[in-house]
């Protein structure tokens, strides 16, 4: 129980600094799109400079790498730092980064506001803990 409770503390975290970042970046986003909508008289004025200078064109792709579910493992996984158990962990983590960017999750056709893609490879997981 308390193994599910740290990954979920953990997990919704990152949740949420992501969803703030994404949501951030589509006002710059949107920003842009206004911007480019003006007439050009106006685009070009110190005022809507300075207001457009907030928006972004950037688009970034955040691939999530969760950590898969060892054999045997407890809620000590966050302190477990003896010899075998971060070599279990570093195997898995590489398998699963290897398998994810095989992938290329950010290659493909995406929202045009979306400044922030969020990627997950949940069904690796199974794999990389083997």
């Amino acid at each position: 129980m308390l193994n599910r409770h740290k990954d979920v503390q953990y997990s919704s975290r990152i949740a949420s600094h992501v969803a703030r970042q994404q949501q951030a970046h589509r006002l710059r986003h949107v920003i842009n799109q206004l911007a480019a909508r003006l007439p050009e008289s106006e685009r070009y004025s110190e005022a809507v400079k300075e207001l457009a200078s907030y928006g972004c064109p950037t688009r970034m792709h955040v691939v999530r790498l969760l950590a898969p579910q060892l054999a045997r493992e407890d809620h000590t996984k966050d302190i477990d730092f003896s010899p075998s158990g971060i070599m279990q962990r570093w195997d898995a983590g590489y398998r699963h980064t290897r398998a994810v960017l095989e992938r290329k999750p950010w290659i493909g056709e995406f929202d045009p506001l979306s400044g922030v893609v969020l990627h997950e490879q949940t069904e690796l997981l199974a794999e990389a803990a083997e």
